[in-house]
């Protein structure tokens, strides 16, 4: 049985049930990319602000979504969209990042495939 969704009622982009927002902000919250001395010595100056990044990787994805052009380039730049420059160069992981990225593009592409990743194996990250 399907279930119908009304528009009206959403507050925000990652409320829309394509965008997956509860599942991306576990994702965040699981991989936590955002880490580092410089993240703990600066929490106002690197908030993780985990829930806007969903809305931003939310709006970016509606939008792609519409035109139908979801591709695993484009959820790798929205996933790092998601991270200014300079969070990037001081308080982000970029081992944490690669892996979040992996797993975004697994829940949106592949999450009802047959298990294989983007790079035709059956590993997991």
């Amino acid at each position: 049985m399907s279930t119908r969704f009304d528009l009206s009622t959403i507050e925000s982009c990652s409320e829309i049930p394509a965008c997956r927002g509860r599942e991306v902000i576990s994702l965040l919250i699981e991989v936590d990319p955002i880490s580092g001395k410089e993240s703990e010595r600066y929490p106002d100056a690197y908030p993780k602000d985990y829930r806007q990044r969903v809305e931003k990787f939310s709006r970016n994805y509606i939008w792609r979504k519409i035109t139908g052009d979801i591709t695993i380039e484009f959820l790798e730049a929205a996933v790092e969209r998601m991270f200014t420059a300079d969070e990037v160069s001081s308080v982000v992981d970029l081992a944490k990042l690669k892996k979040l990225k992996h797993r975004m593009v697994h829940l949106f592409l592949y999450a009802d495939d047959t298990g294989r990743n983007h790079y035709g194996s059956s590993d997991t990250l």
